[in-house]
C-alpha cells in the first residue's frame, strides 16, 4: 500500500511539461529539418565546386601547354611539341591532347599511340574531331563536356599570329567518383537524421497530439450529433487543460443560447404570422386605394373634359366671328388656355389608364405615310410661329403594317411637340426608317426626332421619363406642362413592345429614337410616298416685347411677368384705367428698367427664368427702392405669402385674379390723395 502512495505522491509533485517546452522540442525538430535542407543545398554547391575546379584545372593546363608550345609550333618543331605533350603523362586522368596546325591538321598528339582506356577508339576519335571542328568555328577558347570527357580547345598565337590550336581532354571518372562519394555520405547522413527524427517525433508527439486529438474528437461528436455534449473528462493540468475548460464553458453558454434562441424563434414565428396577415390586409387596402385613385383621376378627367369641350367649342366659334381686336384677343386667350388645359387632362387620363392597366391597343392596318405627315403638318403651325425649320424625311418605300395609329400619333405628337417647344433657334428634323432585318411577321420601324434646342444634361436624362418630372424646375416655369408627356410615351412604347432612347447634351440639342416592332399586314402592297421635306423658314422675333407703354397716365406701374398670356390679360385690364403699364419678362430686366426709369408700383411674378421675383425683390430693396412691390403668384398658401413678405414684398395677389381684386390692390397702394406730394419715389443706387 505504501509504494503506490509514494508513486502517486511523486507524480503529483512532478510538474507537467508545459506547452512551451513541448514547442521547444518541435522547434528543435524543425531545426533538424532545416539543417537537412541546408545540407542538400551545400551538397549542390559542392558538386558545382568540384566541376568548377576541374574546369579551372583544365583551363590552366591548356594555357600552360599553349604558351609553351607557341614557339615550337611557329617553328614547326615536332620533336619539341611532342616532348611538351609527353609531359602530360604525369596526369593519369588525361585522355588525349593535340597540337594542331592552323588548318586543323595534327602536328603531334598524346598519347602517340592509342593503347585503349576502356573507350571505343572510333567513338573517341569522332568525338574529338567534332569538338575540334566546333572550336575552330568558334575561333576562341571553348570548354566542352560530353560522354565522360571534359575538353578544352584554344587557338595558339605567337607574336600576334595564329600558329595553330591546342586541344586537351580529361577523363571525368574521378570527378564523378568524388561526387558519388559525397552523395553516399549525404544519404547515410540523411538516413541517420530521418531515424533520429522519427524517434524524437514518436517521443514528443504524444505531449501535443493526444490532447488535441481528444478535443477534436469531442468537437466531432458535437458536429455529427448536432447537439451539445456534456462535460469533457480531462487528465491534464496545463495550457491544454485551460483549453478543455474553456471549451466546456463555451458548450454551456451555447446550450443556454440555444434555449433562448428556441424560445425567441417560437415568439418570432408567431410575430411573423401576425405581421404577414397584417401586411396582406394593408396590401389589399393599398391596391384598392390605387385602383380608386386611378378611377378618381379618370372620372375627374372625364367630368372636367365635358365642360371644356363646350368652352373650346364656343371659343372656336367666336374666333371665326367678326369681333373687335380686343375681343378677338380675349377669345384667342380662352381658346389657347383651354387647349393647354385639355392637353394636360388628356395626359392625366392616359396616365391613369396606363397605371390601372386599362389601356388597350386598337390594332388595324396603318398608313404610316399619312400618320407621320399629319402630325408634322399639325406641328408646322407652332414651328412657323416660333420661326424654326421643321422637316420630314420618309424612305422610298414603306411596308404595310398593323398597329394602333392613334397611339403612334400620340407618341409622335409628344416627341415633336417637345422638340418644337424647347427649340428657339435652328430646326427640328423628323425621319422614319425601316429596318432591313425583318422577321417573318414583324417589321421594326425607327422614328427619329432631332432638334437643335437647349438639350438635356446627363442627370436630367435619368428622370425625364418619370411621371410628373421635366428634368428641371425651370423647365416647368418657362414652358409649362405637367411632366406626363414622356412618361406616357415611355409606357406606350413599352406596351407596343418597342424601345425609346435619348441622346443629348446640354446646349447641343436632343435626339429621341423610338423603335416599334410592328406586325406586317397581309395582302397589302408597300406604300411609296417618296422622300419629302416640309420646310418652315425662320423668322426673327420682335425685340419690342420687353417693354410696352399702354397709357400715358402719370401713375406708372411695372409688370414683371414672363407668361405672354398673363401679360396680355393684365394689359387689357389696365386699358380702361388711368395707369401707365410697362412690361418686362424677368427679374433682371426689372432691375435694369428701375435703374433707368422711376415707377410708382411693381407687380412682381414669383416664378420666372433668369431671376425669380424673390431674388429680384431682395436686390431692389438692397438698392434702396422703397416703392410698393406686389407679389403675383399661382400659389395661395400661407407659407408662400410669408415667403413673399420675407423677401421684401408689400402685398400678395393670387392667380387667377379678378378685375375687382386688381383695382383694390391699386387703390390700396396708389391712393388718389397721394398723387402729388405723397407719391413714393423709386430711388436706386448704381
Amino acid at each position: 500500500m505504501g509504494r503506490p502512495v509514494e508513486g502517486d505522491r511523486h507524480r503529483t509533485m512532478r510538474k507537467p511539461l508545459s506547452v512551451q517546452k513541448r514547442m521547444t522540442g518541435i522547434i528543435l525538430l524543425v531545426s533538424l529539418l532545416v539543417l537537412i535542407v541546408t545540407s542538400v543545398q551545400f551538397l549542390w554547391f559542392e558538386f558545382n565546386r568540384v566541376e568548377k575546379l576541374a574546369e579551372g584545372d583544365l583551363h590552366s593546363l591548356a594555357r600552360v601547354i599553349s604558351a609553351t608550345a607557341a614557339l615550337p609550333m611557329a617553328l614547326k618543331d615536332h620533336v619539341k611539341m611532342q616532348a611538351i605533350l609527353n609531359s602530360l603523362e604525369a596526369r593519369p586522368d588525361m585522355a588525349s591532347a593535340y597540337l594542331l596546325s592552323p588548318k586543323g591538321r595534327a602536328f603531334v598528339r598524346f598519347p602517340q599511340y592509342f593503347t585503349g582506356n576502356g573507350r571505343d577508339w572510333a567513338e573517341q576519335i569522332a568525338l574529338e574531331e567534332r569538338q575540334i571542328t566546333a572550336g575552330r568555328r568558334a575561333g576562341t577558347d571553348i570548354l566542352q563536356q560530353e560522354k565522360g570527357l571534359m575538353s578544352h580547345f584554344a587557338p595558339v598565337f605567337h607574336d600576334g599570329d595564329l600558329v595553330g590550336y591546342s586541344y586537351l581532354s580529361f577523363e571525368t571518372r574521378g570527378m564523378q567518383q568524388e561526387k558519388l562519394l559525397m552523395l553516399l555520405s549525404w544519404l547515410v547522413t540523411m538516413g541517420v537524421a530521418l531515424v533520429l527524427t522519427y524517434l524524437l517525433s514518436r517521443r514528443l508527439q504524444r505531449y501535443i497530439s493526444q490532447p488535441i486529438e481528444k478535443l477534436a474528437a469531442e468537437m466531432h461528436k458535437v458536429s455529427q450529433k448536432k447537439r451539445l455534449i456534456g462535460p469533457i473528462h480531462q487528465d491534464v493540468d496545463d495550457e491544454f487543460g485551460l483549453l478543455f475548460r474553456g471549451f466546456e464553458e463555451m458548450i454551456r453558454s451555447l446550450r443556454q443560447r440555444d434555449q433562448q434562441l428556441e424560445e425567441h424563434r417560437k415568439k418570432l414565428k408567431w410575430q411573423v404570422q401576425q405581421r404577414t396577415q397584417a401586411l396582406a390586409v394593408e396590401k389589399e387596402k393599398a391596391e384598392q386605394a390605387n385602383l380608386a385613385k386611378s378611377r378618381f383621376l379618370a372620372n375627374m378627367s372625364h367630368e372636367i373634359r365635358t365642360p371644356m369641350i363646350g368652352v373650346l367649342g364656343a371659343a372656336d366659334l367666336l374666333r371665326h366671328q367678326s369681333l373687335e381686336e380686343r375681343h378677338r384677343v380675349l377669345v384667342e386667350m380662352i381658346y389657347q388656355s383651354g387647349e393647354a388645359l385639355l392637353a394636360i387632362l388628356d395626359d392625366i387620363l392616359d396616365f391613369s389608364r396606363i397605371e390601372a392597366g386599362q389601356l388597350k391597343l386598337d390594332l388595324v392596318p396603318i398608313d404610316l405615310q399619312t400618320v407621320v405627315r399629319d402630325v408634322v403638318r399639325l406641328m408646322a403651325v407652332n414651328a412657323h410661329s416660333k420661326g424654326i425649320e421643321l422637316s420630314l424625311e420618309l424612305p422610298e418605300t414603306l411596308p404595310a403594317v398593323v398597329g394602333d395609329p392613334g397611339r403612334i400619333r400620340q407618341i409622335l405628337l409628344n416627341l415633336i411637340g417637345n422638340a418644337v417647344k424647347f427649340t428657339t433657334i435652328g430646326a427640328v428634323r423628323v425621319s422614319v426608317q425601316v429596318s432591313e432585318d425583318q422577321e417573318a411577321d414583324l417589321c421594326p420601324v425607327l422614328f427619329v426626332v432631332e432638334d437643335t434646342g437647349e438639350g438635356i444634361d446627363p442627370q436630367a436624362q435619368k428622370r425625364i421619363f418619370d411621371s410628373f418630372d421635366q428634368g428641371d424646375d425651370s423647365t416647368t416655369r418657362r414652358y409649362g406642362g405637367a411632366g406626363l408627356g414622356l412618361a406616357i410615351v415611355r409606357d406606350l412604347v413599352a406596351l407596343m413592345g418597342g424601345q425609346i432612347q435619348v441622346n443629348s447634351q446640354a446646349g447641343q440639342g436632343s435626339t429621341f429614337k423610338v423603335t416599334l416592332p410592328l406586325a406586317l399586314a397581309e395582302d397589302a402592297a408597300p406604300q411609296r410616298p417618296g422622300p419629302e421635306k416640309t420646310l418652315v423658314a425662320a423668322e426673327p422675333l420682335s425685340e419690342d416685347t420687353l417693354s410696352v407703354a399702354v397709357n400715358g397716365a402719370p401713375r406708372r406701374v411695372l409688370l414683371v411677368e414672363d407668361n405672354p398670356t398673363t401679360q396680355s390679360l393684365i394689359a387689357i385690364l389696365f386699358e380702361p384705367t388711368d395707369y401707365a403699364l410697362m412690361i418686362v419678362d424677368n427679374g433682371r430686366a426689372a432691375i435694369d428698367f428701375i435703374r433707368k426709369q422711376p415707377v410708382d408700383l411693381i407687380l412682381m411674378d414669383c416664378q420666372m427664368p433668369e431671376m425669380d421675383g424673390f431674388k429680384a425683390t431682395r436686390e431692389l430693396r438692397a438698392m434702396g427702392v422703397t416703392i410698393p412691390i406686389i407679389a403675383l403668384t399661382a400659389y395661395a398658401r400661407d407659407e408662400e405669402r410669408e415667403q413673399c413678405l420675407a423677401a421684401g414684398m408689400d402685398d400678395f395677389l393670387s392667380k387667377p385674379f379678378r378685375q375687382a381684386e386688381m383695382r383694390s390692390i391699386l387703390q390700396k397702394w396708389l391712393p388718389p390723395d397721394a398723387r402729388d406730394d405723397g407719391h413714393p419715389q423709386a430711388s436706386s443706387s448704381s
